[in-house]
């Protein structure tokens, strides 16, 4: 149970936080939230890891995990950003649930991997109801053009995400998962503050949040529900309940949204964007649950 409750908590923190974000990219760049949503996360997980007294150990992994953080945050969250902002919390969050059903497609080319009987159902419901909701706008008031690349941002974010956890399985073996997040996160950081000074954008990025204080609260807000929580508890899930169960509830985040966006955004929620979360998520369901009985072709 206590798994289960923090997989739930998890995606109503990711949902929350989608929301938070999609209202702070009004005022800030894609970059602008990814680093400082990176820097909030990093001072917090500093003060967990090393507050400890367990410290960084230095281990081969640590590339890995280096160039997982530049992947999967420094360029996969910052595409998620631009979906963000273009697709709404609804259809990003929705596209999010590809990234486990991608990673198991690359590890198949790449790697040879067998897929269960279960495993090719769950990825085809996955890919059914994802289309059925993106096939049409969800959000209205946005352009076809702004839609168009708003999917093609999300499937590259979906791609980054998915090459990123693979990279994970690898270089998490010899730290704990605060660790190997605050690797990742540094080695983010470091890369969003390098673009940052080369483009000289770094004083329009920190011009927003300085003088206003509502979005300063807004992204610290929106960071520690997101970057933090939503993390934290999903390892916590992980660690309680088996993986088939931590992964599928931790995939409900298009449920939470929905009641989320209809209130907080004033959004029309359709059945069918209803079915199309629970039909991906039922798929989710199904990929892992192949995994965990080891059923195969």
């Amino acid at each position: 149970m206590t798994g289960a409750l923090a997989a739930l908590a998890s995606a109503f923190c990711w949902a929350l936080s989608a929301i938070l974000f999609r209202q702070l990219g009004e005022h800030l760049p894609a970059m602008a939230m990814n680093l400082f949503k990176g820097l909030i996360a990093v001072l917090i997980m500093g003060v967990f890891v090393f507050g400890s007294g367990s410290g960084m150990p230095l281990t081969d992994a640590l590339w890995l995990l280096l160039l997982s953080g530049l992947l999967g945050i420094f360029l996969g969250d910052t595409l998620y950003f631009l979906t963000l902002v273009r697709l709404g919390p609804r259809a990003t969050l929705l596209l999010g649930t590809l990234i486990p059903i991608s990673a198991g497609l690359i590890a198949i080319v790449l790697f040879d991997e067998i897929v269960g009987v279960l495993a090719w159902v769950g990825m085809a419901l996955t890919l059914a109801g994802v289309s059925s909701v993106l096939w049409n706008r969800s959000e209205p008031g946005h352009g076809t053009d702004q839609w168009k690349s708003g999917i093609g941002f999300g499937l590259m974010f979906v791609l980054a995400n998915a090459g990123s956890v693979l990279l994970i399985k690898g270089g998490v073996q010899d730290l704990s998962a605060m660790q190997a997040s605050l690797v990742r996160h540094s080695a983010a950081i470091v890369a969003l503050l390098a673009w940052g000074l080369a483009s000289s954008a770094l004083p329009n990025w920190t011009r927003p949040i300085v003088h206003d204080s509502r979005v300063r609260w807004l992204l610290i807000l929106a960071s520690v529900l997101g970057a933090f929580l939503g993390s934290w508890l999903s390892v916590v899930a992980l660690k309680f309940a088996p993986a088939v169960v931590a992964v599928t509830l931790n995939s409900t985040s298009p449920l939470f949204i929905l009641p989320l966006a209809a209130w907080f955004l004033r959004e029309r929620v359709s059945l069918r964007s209803v079915f199309g979360a629970i039909i991906a998520i039922v798929g989710i369901g199904l990929y892992f649950l192949s995994e965990h009985q080891g059923v195969v072709l």
